[in-house]
């Protein structure tokens, strides 16, 4: 099945160790979005990410290629519990991407795909830890330099003094 990683899982480093195997299916864009933060995690120190409706933006991320396994692994790591539970954190819901840049040569497509959405709790800026994640998956995946700049700019929270813990990772 497949699934579209927007925020730290674009990684490949924490995607390979939550999805051992997980194939990469290419680019893919989300038409009509743009990535925000609306959730603090105790685990990264800051605000985690998620997608929210904005005419004319795109988020852009990696298409992955998931066994059944994986996606329970990434729900446990998202807090998804199941469809409509109230404890959800994130809930796990398709959306529809455009899949730019194939790595199998394939033609460029419109295909529907698992992604997790935050329950918007505390929105806070992001610590430069969980920044640098989802940098450090942008240029790996060679996401568009003009969306990597962007990524960049995003302003970090203030550097907390307290040991990281918790459980909400996006």
């Amino acid at each position: 099945m497949l699934y579209f990683a927007y925020g730290s899982n674009l990684d490949p480093e924490q995607m390979q160790s939550r999805c051992p195997g997980a194939t990469v299916v290419g680019l893919a864009a989300l038409r009509d979005h743009r990535l925000v933060f609306p959730l603090y995690s105790n685990t990264w120190g800051g605000g985690v990410s998620s997608i929210q409706l904005a005419h004319g933006h795109a988020v852009w991320g990696m298409l992955f290629d998931l066994t059944e396994e994986h996606l329970r692994t990434l729900d446990g790591f998202e807090s998804f519990r199941g469809p409509g539970d109230q404890h959800n954190v994130y809930d796990r819901d398709q959306v529809t991407v455009e899949l730019t840049r194939p790595d199998d040569g394939s033609f460029p497509r419109r295909v529907r795909a698992w992604s997790y959405i935050a329950r918007p709790s505390n929105p806070s800026p992001p610590s430069r830890r969980y920044l640098d994640a989802i940098l450090r998956g942008a240029r790996h995946h060679r996401l568009p330099e003009e969306y990597i700049a962007k990524l960049a700019a995003v302003a970090a929270a203030p550097e907390s003094e307290e040991p990281a813990s918790g459980a909400t990772t996006c």
